[in-house]
């Protein structure tokens, strides 16, 4: 992998400087985060938030340059901050079943053309259950219908293709559930919302365009930039390989504008609404995000690849048993949401989730994660996706990035097997976060190592998808023989934001 240059890190830096003081500015005058204590009861509700496409490298409280999100940082500062949380697959449907069911990917299977199956545990099926009150709020379609799995467990699933409307009807539903809280003070829910807002789109003037105001803030003078164009500009920079200091500069600029108006207009209205509500004190409120965004920092653009600026992404947990202030620095992972959900909530994990409880992490009872996966094997999506193993080896952090594909001497009618195409990629994380030198060559016996680990992850997935096989008769959640899950236009909507089958 050839190395790609940084560019624009410096101005985006000084113009970000600017923008930090506005946002210290407006953060006085906005309404202060509630005093939390550390302890107490389970928790009564749970909001958990996902930020589509937010890279934990563009927040501020991993990323001091990003004066981007000062909303997510002080609810990180009021509750727990994890440091090192990556994606279980870099795209928006996958990402999110494994989010909300505990399972990896290969074993929820969920995917372009198939639902998750019928036996995965989604966190709303088993709340429901337990007489919760339970709602979802997306501000996309897509990828993000119900049909997929995602729908599973929540008496009501809303749709919208605009952020500010999914913004509107969520806070009409806690409305209802503070209503109902004040008739019944053990009323329990569970909302889950998606903001679209970050991802690139379609039919705009950049592909990341963020109302006029929150531009202006990262560009003051204007954005001085020939070049336009929708998520398509993306694929042909990429294609033609033409991308100069100034186009990356401009894009990390609009990128962190939409992260800008995601934080202050998405998830900081969302927590003000909690707060008027009176809901604040007694709701687990976890936020995070699907995926990150590669902004050409190894040679592309969107979330294409297993890299650090696409799989590693944020997630801050506050609310009742949540220790203020925590930091974990555990590898961590996006299938680790759903049990710490349930934990918060005074509820067993089902034993066939295969994430853990991120709590005992926080008071003493667990020690460090050792390992994070990135699943990039997404046939008849994206083509040629890498895939990720990430650990700590002797107190040093390290991942290895390659291609994982089927192994064909090896696979057999009954069992498939896989194989790492060529040596990988390894980086050591600590003296190079950007990923920009490969040592495999150098220390070929670790990464034999962490390919071998990887490979074993992938054959113990498969096994274990065996357990939420669909009965013979197609359960339930089966999908009628021939009906499409998505529609033309959809898929045609899809393809022009990247995801090309």
């Amino acid at each position: 992998m050839r190395e790609v240059p940084v560019f624009g890190r410096a101005r985006i830096a000084r113009r970000l400087a600017s923008v930090s003081l506005l946002a210290i500015a407006q953060a006085a005058c906005a309404p202060a985060d509630p005093p939390h204590e550390e302890g107490g009861d389970a928790a009564l509700g749970a909001l958990v938030v996902s930020i589509d496409a937010l890279g934990a490298r563009h927040v501020g409280a991993y990323d001091a340059a990003h004066a981007t999100t000062p909303r997510f940082d002080r609810l990180a500062a009021r509750g727990a901050l994890f440091e090192r949380v990556y994606a279980q697959q870099t795209w928006t449907l996958t990402s999110h079943v494994s989010m909300l069911s505990g399972l990896y990917v290969a074993t929820h299977g969920a995917s372009s053309h198939t639902p998750a199956r019928a036996g995965t545990p989604m966190l709303a099926s088993i709340l429901r259950e337990e007489g919760f009150a339970t709602a979802a709020f997306v501000s996309a379609g897509g990828y993000m219908k119900p049909d997929f799995g995602l729908g599973r467990g929540f008496d009501a699933y809303v749709v919208n293709d605009d952020g500010a409307a999914t913004l509107d009807a969520a806070r009409a539903w806690l409305a209802l559930q503070a209503a109902a809280r004040a008739r019944d003070p053990e009323h329990r829910f569970l909302a889950f919302v998606h903001f679209y807002d970050v991802h690139s789109d379609v039919g705009t003037e950049w592909p990341y365009r963020a109302p006029d105001d929150f531009v202006a803030r990262v560009f003051p003078d204007g954005v001085d930039w020939d070049r336009r164009g929708d998520t398509q500009l993306l694929v042909e920079m990429r294609r033609r390989g033409d991308a100069t200091p100034r186009d990356l500069e401009v894009l990390h600029g609009l990128y962190d504008a939409e992260v800008l108006h995601a934080d202050e207009r998405r998830l900081g209205a969302l927590l003000d609404a909690l707060r008027e509500l009176a809901l604040d004190a007694s709701t687990l409120v976890v936020a995070t995000s699907d995926h990150g965004e590669e902004l050409f920092e190894h040679g592309r653009g969107s979330h294409q690849s297993a890299y650090d600026e696409v799989a590693r992404v944020p997630l801050a947990i506050a609310g009742p048993g949540v220790p203020r202030g925590a930091r974990a620095a555990a590898w961590s992972e996006l299938v680790d949401v759903a049990p710490t959900v349930l934990d918060a909530l005074g509820l067993d994990v089902p034993a066939s989730m295969q994430g853990e409880s991120l709590l005992p992490l926080l008071d003493g009872r667990a020690a460090q994660s050792a390992v994070a996966h990135v699943d990039g094997r997404m046939p008849g999506l994206y083509g040629d996706y890498s895939s990720a193993i990430a650990r700590d080896v002797e107190g040093v952090p390290w991942t290895l990035v390659g291609f994982v594909d089927l192994d064909l001497t090896r696979t057999t009618e009954d069992e498939r097997a896989f194989a790492l195409r060529g040596p990988g990629e390894l980086y050591r994380l600590d003296d190079d976060p950007l990923q920009r030198h490969d040592l495999a060559a150098a220390e070929p016996a670790l990464a034999r190592r962490l390919a071998r680990e990887l490979l074993a992850w992938y054959d113990a997935n498969e096994r274990a998808a065996a357990a939420f096989a669909a009965p013979p008769d197609g359960g339930a959640d089966a999908v009628a023989p021939g009906r499409a899950l998505l529609s033309d236009a959809e898929r045609e909507r899809l393809r022009a934001i990247g995801y090309a089958e």
